[in-house]
């Protein structure tokens, strides 16, 4: 009544389940996902009942209330298949199928020409059997090995791009061998991935306690990849970022504060007018920009900043800076440094002068902006006011961050502005300029010629020069005066406390707060940035690292970015980014507080990557885990989403050895290298080397599973098998390679498949395990309506047209290891009516495996007979597929039986005496002699008639008549099958011989021919054109 969608075949619950009534499978379909189509290729497998259904009959299968259907995936389906699938999804199916069959999310959803994505959907054809039997294998076969613990996936901390996964599989029962080159990944060789493949191996009961990759690590079901994603999306958790809207930012020393502050609410009447956002509190990390007036050349190829305040920053050569131009941020570092050199004053001389001819009437420029330029020895500087400077040192700041680098120095001269070359020796000339605002310098400025000093030397205004990461210089920016910011990488200060409207903070370098950090050189801009972050203590979890009723001593957390972790600037260039993170833990149920561990990537990489966070516990305990982002995701258009891709809590206990079983250690590197699930479909083509030798013969996968039974060498019937070995299966190169891994596979089957691998059966032989090869074969007895105790019945089955003629039998090609179709068809019939499909599990040839189809196809067509017989004891001679002669004593049948009672020979003849007078009129009559022993002659047998009761046979040695006992009536005569060698006698091949009534036994033997057999050495022509 149920129809349930499953993720997988591994155990767990259903995804979906939904409720059905009287309909079929194709209208249920039709009905619920809209891209269905009856002609597509569908990328699942239905069960009803836990039958699979095909797809072709899914119009006919009707379902009913009380059915049980399940949807499991096909794993192998291609990415047109599922595309198909889900392209639609607007049901309930549709969205199961878009859970189940979409193409696995790359780690994020960012598309990029050159940038190669990281794929982290783990590899499908290695699977933990839970509960099922270990596998075992004879022969030569490509083994999907079976986890004994869960996989785990790690990213290499000295390359963040490479992802591994480490896992540690069972082989087999017994001991195997295989090299390197034997190992596939998907269909890859193992061996072209280089060093991104490694493996252990190790035989049953060694001791693999040094192999980390058998430690039993759970991994969280909680966390992991989504229906939307990579992983838990850890933008959930990111904080906001919180700018700052205000009318101008001055800095001085440690101290910020900011005019005509607003919160970005589009409501400036509110009650949070000058007052910084709530995201500005003590602790919190904040971006700050002032930038200032730098006097830009170039020097030998690089751009040389000039302007005292760059001394705020610190420089040394090498120091990481972020330089601000135009909107655009350059990642760089100081290539060299110049710091200020006082002057030494010269001799006489004064110096030049501009002086205001009244006070300022205004401090706030806010309204009416004023720009002006000052020209000073041939340089022109352009100040410009546009802020609330509220005093008159506010107002000179402003002036003098014009002035940067040009010498000269605006003062307060008693209320009035004054600018002045800062010292000597004076440098002479005019302070010129075309425009000066009233209100700053009155109506009338006067400007006073200086005169040139003599001697000294003037001050060396501090410098710096530019490179980039690798070193090579950095010229990007025109020369003159230009707006610029320069400060530490990252432009990141922690507020140490706040006061309305300003902050305390210092400078924070890679992280840790600089304590040896002045501050700012006094200056007021509008032109500032300034952001936050609101940081509202979002987690994601707390997720427990492994099950209630176990502990850990360590755990693991994976971070996945599936487009990298790269800023950009305006231009499009790349910088670098910036993500930080706390993974908080404590031991569940204990009431304590979080262990936390704060941290930071940074780098400059647009491919997908990773990390992997480990934590090595004190004391063991069951420990919950929780983590969150702390800045903000994806501003100024970085490509860094973030993604919780795995908890995991390593268990104390496990196995040093496995005992009866070969192990192996494997580690595939995935990501860039491997598409998704390649890394779980990690195959290897390895030989099972069986104790008793004979590895790949039949024999030797004979003998091993007999003896591993329990049976012992007397009671195998080991000359039958060698002679098998040494006759057939060797020199035509006949093996056996399986391997069992079903709970549904019995003993008896594995013995028939081994049997067949050899075109033959297995049987009971003496009390032995045995095994019969079929084929054209002599007879080993006559059964004669003397040996019965009821008439013989013959059954007839009558040709119809649901008759198979034709075969398709299924095989493992052992070079491709893919299931391969051989068609077994006559020459006369090549597009047969109906097909019998067959499949063999075994790898073999296409010429093995098309002569055994042929087999079957030559007895469906020619095998119409089938002869059943009742016997006293004589049944009890024969073993099954053994070939015998039948006959009966119907007159129309052209055979006779009789027992020979008298008998004399020479070396030249056998006279022989019968108890029933020979019908010698048959065409051509031929006899077989029954021996007492219950064998019959080896060869058919040209008589001479001497009268109605004698004949006469040539003398040969096989018939050994000196054997012969005439004369004990405790044994029975031997006896003659007198026929006809036109039509000849019945044939049969032993197929059963069963108990019947208190001490009989019946022989049920379907007919035997040599048209059977007639392709057994023949090779496969190829499939039907």
């Amino acid at each position: 009544m149920t129809i349930k969608f499953y993720p997988s075949r591994l155990p767990g619950e259903p995804l979906e389940t939904h409720e059905h009534g009287v309909l079929t499978l194709h209208e249920w379909m039709s009905r619920n996902v809209p891209s269905y189509s009856q002609d597509k290729t569908h990328p699942v497998v239905i069960e009803l009942n836990g039958q699979a259904v095909p797809p072709a009959e899914w119009p006919l299968c009707l379902l009913r209330p009380d059915s049980d259907v399940r949807i499991y995936p096909i794993p192998y389906g291609t990415g047109l298949e599922i595309a198909a699938w889900v392209s639609v999804a607007v049901s309930i199916a549709s969205t199961a199928y878009a859970l189940f069959f979409a193409p696995k999310p790359e780690l994020g959803g960012f598309s990029s020409s050159n940038a190669s994505s990281l794929d982290l959907n783990p590899a499908k054809a290695n699977t933990a059997k839970l509960g099922d039997p270990v596998r075992e294998a004879f022969g030569r076969n490509r083994i999907y090995p079976d986890y004994l613990v869960q996989p785990v996936t790690r990213f290499d901390p000295a390359d963040p791009t490479r992802m591994t996964v480490e896992m540690f599989v069972c082989l087999g029962y017994g001991r195997f061998s295989y090299t390197g080159g034997d190992f596939r990944v998907g269909e890859t060789p193992a061996l072209t991935l280089g060093a991104g493949f490694s493996y252990t191996s190790y035989g049953p009961g060694d001791n693999v306690a040094g192999d980390r990759r058998s430690e039993i690590w759970f991994n969280s079901t909680e966390v992991g990849g989504t229906s939307s994603g990579s992983g838990l999306d850890m933008a959930q958790t990111a904080p906001e970022a919180s700018d700052i809207v205000a009318d101008a930012m001055t800095v001085s020393g440690a101290s910020v504060s900011f005019s005509g502050l607003d919160v970005d609410d589009d409501n400036d009447e509110d009650e949070d007018e000058n007052k910084l956002p709530p995201g500005w509190i003590a602790g919190a990390i904040v971006t700050l920009k002032a930038p200032v007036n730098y006097q830009v050349s170039i020097e030998g190829g690089f751009n040389v900043l000039t302007g005292d305040v760059v001394s705020e920053i610190a420089p040394f050569s090498g120091m990481p800076v972020t330089l601000t131009f135009n909107g655009t941020d350059y990642d760089l570092q100081i290539s060299t440094h110049t710091p200020h050199q006082d002057a030494v004053p010269g001799t006489g001389g004064a110096t030049a002068v501009l002086r205001a001819s009244a006070s300022p009437s205004t401090y706030d420029f806010t309204t009416t902006s004023q720009t002006f330029s000052l020209t000073w020895q041939g340089i022109t500087y352009t100040i410009s006011l546009v802020a609330n400077y509220g005093t008159m040192s506010g107002l000179l700041a402003a002036i003098n961050g014009g002035l940067n680098g040009s010498g000269l120095i605006a003062q307060d001269d008693g209320g009035v502005v004054r600018i002045v070359e800062i010292s000597s020796p004076w440098r002479g000339g005019s302070i010129t300029s075309s425009f000066l605002p009233a209100s700053v310098f009155g109506d009338s400025p006067v400007f006073t010629a200086g005169t040139a000093s003599s001697g000294g030397s003037p001050a060396v205004t501090a410098s710096v020069t530019l490179a980039y990461d690798s070193g090579t210089a950095f010229s990007g920016l025109p020369e003159g005066t230009q707006r610029i910011s320069l400060a530490h990488r990252g432009n990141e200060y922690q507020i140490a406390s706040t006061d309305g409207p300003s902050a305390t903070v210092q400078r924070v370098v890679n992280g840790v707060v600089d304590s040896t950090w002045s501050g700012f050189l006094i200056r007021t801009v509008v032109d500032f940035a300034a952001s936050g972050i609101n940081d509202n203590e979002t987690w994601l979890g707390p997720f427990l690292a492994c099950p209630q009723n176990e502990v850990v001593d360590a755990f693991e957390v994976n971070f996945a970015f599936p487009n990298g972790i790269c800023g950009f600037q305006n231009n499009g260039n790349k910088r670098v980014r910036h993500v930080e993170y706390e993974i908080q833990y404590r031991v569940y149920g204990s009431g304590s507080g979080w262990t936390s561990k704060p941290g930071v990537y940074a780098l400059k990489n647009i491919n997908g990557l990773g990390f992997t966070e480990r934590f090595d516990l004190s004391s063991p305990g069951l420990v919950e885990v929780r983590c969150r982002r702390r800045n903000e995701q994806g501003s100024n258009n970085a490509r860094d989403s973030m993604f919780w891709l795995a908890l995991r809590g390593r268990l104390l206990s496990r196995p040093t050895s496995y005992a009866g079983i070969s192990t192996i250690g494997i580690t595939v590197e995935t990501g860039g290298q491997l598409a998704a699930q390649s890394d779980k479909r990690v195959s290897v083509v390895a030989t099972r080397n069986y104790d008793g030798g004979g590895d790949r013969t039949i024999s030797g996968a004979f003998l091993h599973l007999a003896r591993s039974l329990g049976y012992r060498d007397d009671q195998i019937d080991i000359a039958a098998l060698s002679t098998l070995e040494a006759t057939y299966w060797t020199p035509r190169g006949e093996y056996f390679d399986h391997q069992a891994s079903s709970d549904s596979t019995s003993a008896k089957d594995i013995f028939d498949k081994i049997a067949e691998a050899g075109m033959g059966y297995f049987m009971l032989s003496d009390g032995l395990l045995s095994v019969g090869r079929e084929g054209v074969k002599s007879w080993t007895g006559i059964i004669t309506p003397q040996d019965t105790v009821e008439e013989m019945q013959t059954s007839f089955r009558v040709p119809s047209e649901d008759d198979f003629d034709g075969v398709d039998v299924k095989y493992i090609n052992p070079v491709t290891w893919a299931e391969e179709t051989v068609q077994c068809r006559t020459p006369e019939n090549p597009f047969p009516r109906k097909t019998e499909a067959y499949t063999i599990d075994v790898a073999m040839t296409a010429d093995r495996a098309w002569r055994i189809g042929m087999r079957r196809l030559m007895k469906y067509l020619h095998q119409r007979r089938t002869y059943t017989a009742t016997t006293s004891m004589l049944g009890w001679c024969h073993d099954f597929g053994d070939h015998i002669i039948l006959s009966d004593d119907i007159p129309t049948g052209k055979t006779q039986s009789c027992l020979i009672d008298a008998m004399i020979y020479d070396f030249q003849e056998i006279t022989l005496h019968v108890t029933e007078p020979l019908d010698w009129s048959y065409a051509n009559p031929r006899c077989w002699i029954q021996f007492q022993n219950g064998r019959p002659s080896s060869r058919m047998l040209t008589p001479q008639r001497v009268d109605d009761f004698t004949l006469t046979v040539p003398y040969n040695d096989d018939l050994h008549p000196d054997d012969w006992i005439m004369d004990d009536p405790d044994i029975d005569l031997p006896k003659l099958l007198f026929c006809d060698s036109e039509k000849g006698v019945r044939h049969g091949i032993v197929q059963e011989v069963a108990p019947s009534g208190d001490s009989n036994c019946q022989i049920t033997a379907p007919e035997y021919k040599e048209i059977f057999y007639q392709y057994d050495d023949a090779t496969y022509p190829g499939d039907v054109a």
